[in-house]
């Protein structure tokens, strides 16, 4: 089983030097992470349903990045 974002980001903290630099960019990582796979969740979600996006207004990285306010990169 794959680890959880959580669990990556807990793993990479306690391994880290203590410095707020470092841990700020394993943040800005966990969160690319999470984002990742909310969309491929919802991608198979809708896969598994038969939807592959017919009927809907936008795609799920499009709902994510609304949802959450982030930039598409």
């Amino acid at each position: 089983m794959k680890k959880t974002v959580v669990e990556w980001y807990f793993t990479q903290l306690w391994r880290a030097p203590k410095d707020k630099f470092m841990w700020h960019r394993i943040l800005i990582k966990a969160k690319e992470m999470e984002k990742e796979r909310m969309i491929e969740f919802a991608n198979s979600f809708y896969d598994e349903c038969g939807m592959q996006y017919g009927g809907l207004e936008k795609s799920s990285e499009q709902y994510y990045n609304e949802t959450f306010n982030t930039k598409d990169k």
